[in-house]
């Protein structure tokens, strides 16, 4: 034993040493953390309130695209608990989209008076409400008027504005998508980053711009095309959308 403690008194450690003993704990925190997760001893829940989230919102493109089994979820509210149920799925019927599905289901804390009241209908509801277009319409420009309440939301809000402007407005439903994949830094917010990428690359084509369409699948494919892991890294169906989409762009572009 006095052997071993001479030979670490010799022992002549970095400066820096302390700092990657404290990294190493933090990653090993995080490892912990994360198998807690998947091996359920963590709900999605518990993830979901700390993150900030307390309620969802279903959404999909306001475009001629958008399949009927879609349009039937859109407009509907859940809470957490809800979303986090084995049991849960946002629609009935499956879509029949041939390109895919196109919905997401966008995460809000909801910090102004408008979304205030969508959560307390909410709860009394029993975890699911459908709004109407004008409760909708009024929730999202509510959080326009919020500043500091609707700062964590200020993603999900531009996610829903893109989604509701993609056929009618396409001027604002580009600079929203646009924001999002520039802006886009918190995990809950993450994962809009790819299909942002692709509605996008939809919204320009539909304004012919071609060129342009394609270089926003060419830029997604080249940053986000090969991760494997974490919330913004494109599901398999998503991958191969976006390889589908350039193929079928590149065709257009040279005609």
């Amino acid at each position: 034993m006095d052997d071993l403690l001479n030979l670490l008194n010799q022992l002549d450690l970095p400066d820096t040493y302390p700092y990657l003993m404290a990294v190493l704990g933090l990653v090993l925190i995080w490892k912990f953390h994360d198998m807690q997760v998947k091996a359920g001893r963590i709900k999605a829940k518990d993830i979901f309130e700390r993150s900030g989230v307390r309620m969802f919102l279903r959404a999909t493109p306001n475009d001629a695209q958008a399949c009927l089994a879609c349009k039937e979820t859109l407009n509907f509210v859940f809470t957490p608990g809800e979303v986090a149920s084995k049991k849960f799925s946002p629609q009935e019927k499956p879509c029949t989209n041939p390109a895919g599905c196109r919905c997401v289901t966008v995460g809000l804390y909801g910090g102004w008076a408008e979304a205030g009241r969508a959560l307390q209908q909410l709860k009394k509801e029993g975890g699911r409400i459908r709004l109407s277009d004008g409760e909708l319409k009024s929730l999202v420009e509510g959080a326009k008027d919020a500043r500091a309440g609707a700062t964590a939301d200020r993603i999900s809000i531009r996610m829903l504005q893109a989604m509701r402007d993609a056929g009618s407005n396409p001027e604002a439903a580009t600079e929203h998508f646009r924001y999002i994949v520039d802006r886009a830094e918190e995990d809950r917010d993450l994962p809009f980053i790819v299909p942002s990428f692709l509605r996008l690359s939809e919204v320009l084509e539909r304004a012919r711009q071609l060129e342009e369409a394609l270089a926003v699948i060419e830029r997604c494919l080249k940053d986000y095309g090969e991760k494997k892991k974490g919330p913004d890294a494109p599901t398999e169906a998503q991958r191969a959308l976006l390889l589908n989409r350039k193929a079928y762009l590149v065709s257009l572009v040279r005609k």
